[in-house]
């Protein structure tokens, strides 16, 4: 028999089990019966969450967390911490509001003006597309001037398509005091104004996860302030740092086909972004970058992979890579989950554009099965019940394999793949239904699990349930804790 095998079956496991540990400011006594109710279910980590709580990385938090870091000691717990202020990943605890502005995201967008030609001495406003805002709002720091990056002219394919051709003329130097001055050759025109802009997108308050600038500020403002006050405990009681469904976030909201070229929308950018395109495209990259929202024929699949591929891989060296090391360095590990809902893993807006990359500074993959995404007999049923609106197979068939083969590629991850689980599914999931998601997690390669979550909040909390103990009122936590 295998040893870990047999280690397993006679109790010497290692745990495996850290589900998230709601915080709220609650009494002492509170937070010590919580965790003694966590370990007498057999588990022995807590995933801290500050989900609701009013003074992250203040004095009462730094109070609530040394209760728990005290009882985690005198248990034989370890303490992971998700590495926010709330969900998700990227407010930075505030500082990109409150202390760096200039750290806050950057985009590229795309405004244009149609002209028939021929036409002879035409000239064209460009600098009041350009957002000034500075007579608008002279004492307002939420909207910052934009940066114009180039202008393009090319043929349209007729009166009532989008469509243009792969003319693509760079016309910026032709702009004169705001003005651009061109003898519109004949035909249909579209002249498109492409600038850097810092407005219009997502939450302005969230830092630009393509810089590494950026998010360095939420390394200092959450992960450092951490290692000053447990820095004797890191890598003993003190685990790591979980990252909750971190995204481009060009967009506002949780929709789930923000696809490059098929929606009208911002785009995320970085001056970064702007060198590395340059080197893939040639000097003259900013002329194909209409391509990114219309079609301008056979070049505009190339330019859209390259811009994907560009800005997925800064997500993979500035943001989970950075983290990664200075979790590696700092003696501790990194973890987490994306979006993965509808595929959005491989789109922008909530998603992180390419599943593998996005997660490779982590040291296990990570998934998240919430909300019945996966429930019994669903894998086939097409029609679920309103609401839902499921893509079912890539739930049950995809998405654990897709974690698992992470663990498997990645030899960095040591086989690891974590599952943060049961999430947001209501009251109905009790063990039974819990027990039935487990199995369907392992056999598909999941090894470590954050169920979702102990709340130490009064019953009822309405708060995502289930709750597993719920200040005693949940019947079946005495069942739970065999399932453990």
């Amino acid at each position: 028999m295998d040893e870990r095998l047999r280690d397993l079956l006679e109790g010497k496991g290692e745990n495996y089990i850290m589900p998230f540990f709601w915080q709220h400011g609650e009494e002492e006594a509170v937070l010590r019966e919580e965790m003694e109710k966590i370990h007498k279910a057999g588990i022995r980590a807590v995933c801290v969450e500050s989900r609701g709580h009013p003074d992250f990385c203040g004095p009462s938090w730094w109070r609530d967390m040394d209760i728990i870091m005290d009882e985690a000691k005198k248990r034989g717990m370890r303490v992971w911490l998700l590495d926010d202020a709330h969900f998700p990943t990227g407010f930075a605890n505030g500082w990109i509001r409150d202390k760096f502005p200039q750290r806050r995201k950057k985009y590229v967008m795309e405004k244009h003006v149609d002209v028939d030609g021929p036409l002879n001495g035409a000239s064209f406003i460009i600098d009041q597309w350009l957002n000034k805002f500075d007579w608008m709002f002279p004492d307002e720091k939420l909207f910052m001037a934009d940066r114009l990056l180039a202008v393009v002219a090319s043929r349209r394919c007729d009166e009532s398509a989008s469509d243009i051709d792969d003319t693509l003329l760079d016309l910026t130097s032709r702009i004169h005091d705001g003005m651009l001055y061109w003898d519109v050759p004949e035909g249909q025109w579209r002249i498109f104004i492409l600038i850097e802009t810092e407005n219009w997108g997502g939450n302005p308050d969230y830092m630009n996860i393509l810089d590494a600038e950026s998010v360095r500020v939420l390394i200092d403002a959450v992960y450092e302030q951490h290692y000053k006050r447990y820095h004797k405990d890191f890598g003993g009681t003190f685990a790591g740092f979980f990252s909750d469904e971190p995204s481009f976030g060009n967009t506002k909201g949780f929709n789930f086909d923000e696809s490059i070229g098929r929606k009208k929308m911002v785009l995320p950018w970085s001056r970064e972004t702007e060198k590395l395109l340059e080197e893939k495209l040639g000097k003259e990259f900013k002329r194909f970058l209409p391509c990114l929202w219309q079609n301008a024929g056979n070049i505009t699949p190339y330019v859209r992979y390259v811009y994907m591929d560009t800005i997925t891989r800064l997500y993979e060296k500035n943001f989970a890579g950075q983290i990664g090391e200075w979790c590696k360095e700092h003696n501790v590990e990194y973890i987490g989950h994306i979006i993965e809902d509808q595929n959005v893993h491989a789109r922008l807006g909530c998603g992180a554009g390419h599943f593998f990359r996005a997660i490779r500074g982590q040291h296990m993959a990570g998934i998240d099965i919430i909300g019945q995404q996966v429930m019994p007999r669903y894998e086939t049923f097409k029609d679920v019940p309103p609401g839902l609106d499921l893509d079912s197979e890539f739930f049950h068939f995809g998405l654990a394999k897709m974690g698992a083969s992470v663990a498997h590629i990645d030899l960095h991850k040591k086989g690891r793949t974590m599952c943060e689980i049961f999430g947001a599914s209501g009251w109905a999931c009790g063990v039974k239904l819990m027990k039935w998601l487990v199995d369907h997690a392992l056999v598909r390669g999941v090894n470590w699990f954050v169920p979702h979550a102990f709340s130490p909040k009064e019953f009822p909390d309405p708060d995502c349930p289930p709750h597993f103990y719920a200040r005693g009122k949940n019947p079946q936590y005495r069942y739970f804790g065999y399932l453990m």
